[in-house]
Formats: structure tokens, C-alpha cells, sequence
């Protein structure tokens, strides 16, 4: 039911014009026979206009070296997933950009289903759609891929977070939870603002989610839940330490790995460096205007900017 429930979704509506634009434009710019899906997921899933924003992509390859060839950006993919590209593209409305990671297929179902960093399974527990995809095998693959997500992601918040809680506010929780451990701006109210966008996938997919973790459990609402019923986590002192204990490791290793993904990008990206100065003032605050020595050896330059930028306390 989980794995209908995540392919629902992934089909559910139409994808915006400026997206199948830069869908197309990718499907173009690299060989199709190497891509197995691409999918459109982020803040413009929800509204998106011409100019505004830089639309959130993930293109899903066979294997690196299919996507990529046998150069260094296939080994920088594979030591660290995803790498991450810019790309735009016009029409009669106007210039739409986004920037598009690519993943190999089995990174992808790894990464949803296991390990520390929470970068796919946090991300795409989350509602996305199917921008592309090669055919109805590979979307229920993808399907169950996020399923797998799901199912982790509740785990690893319920026994984060004992007690009762309506299904809203528990993923309110989760999701800021797996903001901590990025280098995000949200302030702690906008988990719980994605969360009501999007009520109803939350609402339906969370007893999906919970079967299998016998610390948590759906019991009849004493709270006004919407759905009749409650999220009840009962962990257990041992687990509810080790869990506080893996989250704590989980901020660390997991900023440190958003960083280390931030500055591969300054290699990648058009104008990778203002990409990054950009990024990282967006997060912080802190701002060093780069020069054109800069710009034009980005890869060289990111690490000496990072230094800089950490002395000034852009990095917490």
C-alpha cells in the first residue's frame, strides 16, 4: 500500500511548463539511453514562476560512467552522491532555472534505505513528482525506493520523538529534525508550513510508514487530529538515548557532507563560485565578494574561500 501511496504521488498532476522545459533541455544536453528518471521535487513543486527561484531536479542514471564517461566527474560522483549542475532555459513567459543532481540508480535505492546521512531519505520521504522516466517499471522502482525512505525516516523520528503526537506535528518534528543536520536557513516554523501543504500525503502515509517499528504505533486521537488518530511512540529509554546519541553524530556528519557537496558544486555550476558565496550567505549571513581570479579557477579557489568564510563564522 506504501509503495501505491509514493507512485500516486509521484503521478499527481500535471508538471509545470517550465519544468518539462528543463526536463527536455537535460534530456537533450546528456545521452537519454544513460537516464532512468528525473525527478521534480522541492519548494517550486508548489509554485513556480517564470525568473523566480532555481527549480530542485534529480536525474537518476544507469551508472556513473554511463552519465558522465570516464572522467573525473564520474569519480567525484561516486565517492560523493549526488553531483550537482545549473542549467536555464527560455520561453515566451520567461527564463526558467534549475539546478539538477544525478544519482546512480544503485546509490539511489542505497541511499533511501540506509545510512547515517539523512540527504535521500529525508528528501524524498517527501512529496515529489516524475519529471521523466523511462518506463512504468522504473516509476514503481522509484516508488518503492521511496517507500523504503518513508519506512527509515519514521523509525529514526519515532524513536527520536516518544510520546503522542497528531501525524502533523510528528513530521513537523521529523522534518526540522532533518533540517538540523543540513546547512539550511528554514527558521523552525517551516517544517510545520510544508507539512500543512501537503496534509493529506502526510496524513495517509503515516500509518503506512509506521508498520514494521513495534516502539510506534497509531492509537484513536485525544488531540483533534484530523485523521481520528494519534502517532504514539513509545521507544524505550535505551533506544530514545542511542536515537538522541545517532542524530547528534547525524548533525555532524551530515553538515559536514552538505559542505563538502556545496563546494563540489563550485566546480560545476555555471559561475560556481558566486553559486556558492550566494549559498552559503544565504545560510549565514556571512558574505566575501569573490574576485575574477576566483571565478576563474573555481575548484582551486573554493577550499581558500571556505577557509576565509569559516574564520568569519559561516559555518555552525
Amino acid at each position: 500500500m506504501l509503495t501505491e501511496l509514493m507512485k500516486a504521488d509521484l503521478e499527481s498532476g500535471a508538471i509545470p511548463e517550465g519544468v518539462d522545459l528543463l526536463v527536455s533541455k537535460i534530456l537533450e544536453k546528456h545521452d537519454q539511453g544513460s537516464i532512468r528518471a528525473i525527478l521534480f521535487y522541492g519548494s517550486c513543486r508548489r509554485n513556480l514562476e517564470p525568473g523566480e527561484g532555481l527549480v530542485d531536479l534529480l536525474v537518476v542514471t544507469h551508472r556513473y560512467r554511463d552519465f558522465h564517461g570516464t572522467g573525473p566527474g564520474a569519480l567525484a560522483n561516486w565517492l560523493l552522491p549526488p553531483n550537482v549542475y545549473f542549467l536555464q532555459t527560455e520561453s515566451a513567459r520567461g527564463i526558467y532555472r534549475c539546478k539538477y543532481a544525478v544519482v546512480s540508480w544503485p546509490a539511489f535505492k542505497n541511499r533511501t534505505r540506509r545510512g547515517r546521512d539523512g540527504y535521500f531519505w529525508a528528501r524524498f520521504t517527501q512529496p515529489c513528482r516524475i519529471g521523466w522516466a523511462r518506463d512504468e517499471q522504473t516509476r514503481m522502482e522509484i516508488a518503492r525506493a521511496r517507500s523504503e525512505a518513508a519506512r527509515r525516516f519514521t523509525g529514526k523520528a519515532a524513536s527520536l520523538l516518544p510520546g503522542r503526537w497528531t501525524p502533523e506535528l510528528f513530521w513537523s518534528q521529523a522534518l526540522a529534525a532533518s533540517y538540523r543536520c543540513e546547512l539550511r536557513p528554514e527558521p523552525p516554523e517551516s517544517a510545520a508550513r510544508l507539512v500543512e501543504r501537503d496534509s493529506a500525503f502526510y496524513q495517509a502515509m503515516t500509518p503506512l510508514a509506521l508498520s514494521g517499528h513495534e516502539w510506534v504505533d497509531m492509537e484513536p486521537s485525544n488531540q483533534g487530529s484530523d485523521t481520528g488518530q494519534d502517532v504514539v511512540s513509545r521507544p524505550g529509554a535505551l533506544r530514545h538515548t542511542a536515537s538522541r546519541l545517532d542524530w547528534a553524530a547525524r548533525r555532524v556528519w551530515g553538515k559536514t557532507l552538505n559542505l563538502a557537496r556545496l563546494f563540489k558544486a563550485a566546480g560545476t555550476f555555471t559561475n560556481g563560485i558566486d553559486y556558492l558565496v550566494w549559498k552559503v550567505e544565504r545560510h549565514s549571513g556571512v558574505r566575501i565578494e569573490p574576485t575574477d581570479t576566483m571565478r576563474r579557477y573555481p575548484r582551486l579557489a573554493a577550499w581558500g574561500l571556505a577557509w576565509k568564510m569559516w574564520r568569519m563564522g559561516a559555518f555552525r
